[in-house]
């Protein structure tokens, strides 16, 4: 008999990484990583803001309706979700094909906006690029 009291591990897949991530030709998906990391339970919608300068996409996570809100549907039993941004992706030009991957977002709290997360778009166009990283600053 051992001394340890070892508990197994069972989670296998990206259930632990919050990631948020732009399909070639969808919108932005959220990782189950990201609803359980931050417990989006509730969220009816989302707000969304581009910075052209920097390239980075912002989003604000709605528990009540607000104009110019978009949708946002989860996965049953918090298993991640999708942002339809069909709309966004146009309004600003996003090359979908040049910047979609997988991005760990920043956190910020915008004296405007309140609490938003933040991902820094990246040309991935060769294929190279998975996720920016939380050393990428805004």
């Amino acid at each position: 008999m051992s001394d340890f009291n070892f508990t197994e591990h069972k989670a296998v897949g990206g259930r632990f990484k919050p990631v948020i991530s732009l399909g070639k030709k969808s919108g932005f998906g959220l990782s189950s990583g990201f609803t359980h990391k931050y417990d989006i339970k509730g969220v009816v919608g989302v707000k969304m803001y581009f910075d052209k300068e920097k390239n980075a996409v912002a989003f604000k996570f709605l528990k009540s309706k607000e104009d110019g809100m978009l949708s946002l549907k989860l996965r049953d039993g918090n298993k991640g979700g999708y942002i339809g941004a069909k709309s966004f992706i146009g309004e600003f030009n996003v090359d979908q094909q040049k910047y979609a991957g997988r991005y760990t977002p920043q956190e910020i709290l915008d004296d405007n906006a309140g609490k938003l997360f933040v991902i820094v778009l990246k040309d991935n166009s060769a294929g190279q690029f998975t996720s920016n990283s939380k050393s990428q600053e805004i």
